[in-house]
């Protein structure tokens, strides 16, 4: 029997243990780093009321806020800075009583400032818990002033540099855009198209949508025609116009510069026609006829400007309308509408 000699296996265990070591001396040094990272230090007596009012006000912030005793230690900017040192903060504060109420002392390690500030009022002036708040409050603010520099373009030198967590929390959000118009009323010309047998005839498309939400509104439409369809055969000549009018729902979103739109709906379709039929002489006469489709129509905006938009949109129809007494042409299956304009919003 051969035997194994411990040594190599006790120099495994020996690596093991070593590489656990670094990879928990690795995890304490993120933490504490993390902890660095927001760590406010507060120079205050141990139990002052309005020192624990600026601490609570840095938690709310999320913050890690950590109470100095400055002792008799007087208010300096090299003072402050050590001590924010000393705590391994990324700022320190402290206040002071004067004469007309309080200086506040900020050394911010990050933008390499100090601020000092004197606020009308007083910490500790006597049973003031409202004045207290207010006061911690705006000292919590002056020093997120402070530290906002650090999201500039171009921040400040400072002894620490700015941490992702410190930008994150200093982030100021981007300002909201001006809402669209709910009200818009919109004005296009048209080509009308029946693939029937009749030829392309213009018209003039006019509408109004109120949209009080965001995706959902309603809206209704006119189509007013400027040209008749015509069509010739060795017998027969007819002048074919329409004219509808609708309403539904429209489904749109009205974010970002393109904007999609899926209207659905009802449309009362009127029809006239002139014609003259030759057949052993000449007859003429005009007919109208009118009656009611169910519509769906796609569209797309081009947000210019929140109250001027471009629009193209297509409109289907399933109605079946035979010319004359003759049945050379079938009108409406389907009805087919472009159209291109502008949209204007009012509010």
């Amino acid at each position: 029997m051969t035997r194994r000699s411990p040594v190599p296996l006790l120099l495994i265990a020996l690596a093991t243990l070593a590489a656990g070591a670094a990879l928990a001396a690795g995890a304490r040094a993120d933490e504490a780093r993390e902890e660095a990272a927001s760590t406010i230090a507060v120079l205050c007596a141990p139990g002052d009321r309005f020192g624990l009012r600026v601490v609570a006000e840095l938690e709310s912030l999320g913050f890690r806020a950590e109470i100095l005793d400055p002792a008799a230690e007087p208010a300096t900017r090299a003072s402050l800075e050590a001590s924010a040192r000393r705590a391994g903060a990324i700022a320190a504060i402290r206040v002071v009583r004067s004469g007309r109420g309080v200086e506040v002392w900020i050394a911010d390690r990050v933008t390499g400032k100090t601020v000092l500030r004197e606020m009308a009022g007083g910490a500790d002036d006597g049973g003031a818990p409202d004045r207290d708040a207010a006061l911690a409050l705006r000292v919590v603010e002056l020093l997120r002033a402070s530290l906002l520099e650090a999201s500039l373009p171009a921040p400040p030198p400072g002894e620490l540099p700015a941490t992702p967590e410190i930008r994150e929390k200093m982030r100021v959000p981007a300002p909201a855009g001006e809402p669209a118009p709910a009200l818009r009323f919109s004005i296009a010309l048209g080509a009308l198209l029946s693939p029937g047998g009749l030829g392309v005839s213009a018209s003039a498309d006019l509408g109004l949508a109120w949209m009080p939400s965001e995706h959902v509104g309603v809206f209704v439409l006119a189509a007013l025609p400027l040209s008749s369809a015509r069509i010739d055969r060795s017998h027969l000549s007819v002048d074919l116009s329409a004219l509808f009018a609708g309403g539904g729902v429209r489904f749109a979103t009205r974010e970002g510069w393109l904007a999609p739109s899926v209207d659905l709906g009802l449309a009362v379709v009127s029809l006239w026609s002139s014609g003259r039929v030759v057949s052993s002489g000449f007859t003429g006469g005009d007919s109208a006829a009118v009656t009611v489709a169910p519509f769906a129509r796609l569209g797309v905006a081009l947000a210019m400007t929140p109250g001027l938009r471009l629009l193209a949109s297509v409109i289907a129809r399933g109605v079946s309308i035979q010319i004359a007494e003759h049945d050379i042409v079938t009108w409406g299956q389907p009805i087919l509408l472009t159209s291109a304009g502008v949209d204007f919003g009012w509010f």
